[in-house]
């Protein structure tokens, strides 16, 4: 074994978090384990399991309930001029509004987790090549952008290095 991966491994694993290394059948396993369970964990998947979660689990009635849509192009260029994220590739982000009306949309989104982990961490997860990420059963406590009240409801989202997440009633993320 590569002893620099080794070394990343280690400072990985003691800050308290996990390494797996499995075939693909145990890691899709593993995932959906943790979705039935409830509870929350995030992965770093291959392309390939990725797709196989969604080929599992995205059904079309799911796609329709959970209002994902492709990222405009008028939105990707805001996303850009004023967020700094140049490329956001295939997105989907399922829109919800505030009780006052204002939508929650992926530009809020990407805001909102630029505030949270900074806008270098959200740029890697886009700019990842052989790698999705995915968030199962997470949450999220967002506020409207406009009137800065606590929003309610599920935040659906996926593409090409997100290999998708969701939060409705009840939890379900692919």
């Amino acid at each position: 074994m590569d002893n620099a991966l080794l070394a990343q491994i280690e400072g990985v694993v003691g800050k308290g978090k996990a390494v797996v290394s499995a075939d693909d059948d145990a890691v899709v396993a593993l995932v959906q384990e943790a979705i039935k369970s409830g509870r929350t964990a995030s992965f770093y998947l291959s392309r390939e399991q990725a797709r196989t979660l969604w080929d599992l689990h995205w059904t079309p009635e799911l796609v329709k309930a959970s209002r994902l849509e492709p990222v405009s192009g008028k939105e990707k260029e805001r996303i850009e001029s004023d967020l700094g994220i140049a490329d956001i590739g295939a997105f989907r982000f399922g829109r919800f509004e505030c009780k006052k009306g204002h939508e929650f949309s992926a530009y809020d989104f990407l805001q909102h987790g630029i505030r949270e982990h900074g806008p270098d961490a959200v740029r890697a997860i886009f700019e990842l090549k052989n790698t999705a990420f995915l968030r199962v059963n997470p949450y999220f406590a967002v506020n409207c952008a406009t009137c800065d009240q606590l929003m309610e409801g599920g935040i659906t989202y996926e593409g090409d290095t997100y290999a998708g997440c969701s939060y409705p009633d009840p939890p379900v993320c692919m």
